[in-house]
């Protein structure tokens, strides 16, 4: 396999260059890249892609049994559908249920207190539960009768 991949060398040669990294170049700290993950993490679990390709409203509405319209935040019935506001609402949730299991880890080290290893434990099973809840309830809306038995 080696073979195969030598043969175009036999023919080219690799240039010799010496390129150094700039100097303003330097390597991101561990706070930065968390935080440009965790914001690319809710742009995605959003729906960032399909509202720039769709380009949904931010809200629908619907009338009334008066005739009166009204806003409606959640697109019934299509779960492939989403309006701007729903899916930011639903991605708030995700990222807060992901930081309540960021937080649930950081109560693993050894020279945590322990009051401060009790306040970390309730703000992050608080996070998770309160997420996975609300996206249940999301879910209900956005369907009614999902899960119910």
């Amino acid at each position: 396999m080696e073979s195969i991949y030598a043969i175009p060398y036999m023919v080219l040669e690799c240039p010799n260059l010496k390129l150094k990294r700039p100097s303003w170049v330097h390597m991101p700290s561990a706070m930065v890249v968390f935080a440009a993950v965790l914001l690319s993490y809710f742009l995605v679990t959003g729906g960032i892609i399909y509202d720039v390709i769709v380009e949904p409203p931010s809200i629908g509405s619907t009338t009334d049994e008066r005739g009166n319209s009204r806003p409606v935040a959640f697109m019934q019935y299509r779960v492939n559908g989403q309006y701007i506001m729903e899916g930011l609402a639903s991605s708030f949730l995700f990222t807060m249920g992901g930081l309540g299991f960021v937080v649930l880890d950081q109560t693993n080290k050894p020279t945590t207190p322990r009051l401060n290893r009790i306040l970390l434990l309730a703000v992050s099973f608080v996070c998770i539960i309160v997420s996975f809840f609300m996206c249940r309830l999301f879910m209900r809306m956005k369907l009614p009768g999902y899960l119910l038995s």
